[in-house]
């Protein structure tokens, strides 16, 4: 996917963001909880500790996200959100983007595969509330801000696949 930027800026920080998150799944051990495989997509438990708190993380910021995303600076774009599902008695995270609020509801198109329901598919709608949010993005002059999920699997990776990220993240890609 490309973000129709000339260098190809989004596919190539989709590579390397997936290269730290299999360098995750290989690193992740004991107390911190651990990266589960399906095939070659690496992605943590629902209920691991790494995740809970970039979930509330992104939680406690979300009500400024939402108001910049209602009213956003001339160099912001992208604005998505990530929401927890249910399928098989397992939670998926499906990021949404567009999105729009209506009353105290959500709506807005999916933008990746559900890997867990058959049938859902990449541009489907769905509507989903704001405890449904577990993360969210958008971008600023070329910066990444937010995606406190995927920072939290770069708490693993290498410091080549870290440094690597801060020009598509920003310098800043801890939490």
């Amino acid at each position: 996917m490309s973000s129709g930027h000339p260098s190809g800026r989004t596919a190539k920080g989709f590579a390397i963001i997936r290269s730290a998150a299999e360098a995750a799944a290989r690193a992740a051990r004991g107390p911190v909880g651990h990266v589960l495989m399906e095939g070659r997509h690496p992605f943590l438990e629902p209920d691991d500790a790494i995740l809970a708190e970039a979930i509330q993380y992104a939680r406690d910021a979300l009500p400024g996200f939402l108001a910049l995303a209602r009213r956003p600076a001339h160099t912001m774009k992208g604005f998505s959100v990530k929401v927890a599902v249910r399928a098989h008695g397992k939670a998926e995270f499906l990021w949404i983007h567009p999105f729009a609020q209506v009353g105290e509801q959500f709506i807005g198109q999916i933008a990746n595969t559900w890997r867990r329901k058959k049938g859902v598919k990449i541009g489907d709608t769905i509507a989903f509330a704001k405890g449904d949010i577990v993360d969210w993005l958008y971008v600023d002059a070329g910066a990444v801000k937010g995606n406190y999920s995927a920072r939290a699997l770069l708490r693993f990776a290498s410091m080549r696949d870290r440094a690597a990220l801060n020009w598509w993240f920003g310098p800043d890609t801890g939490m």
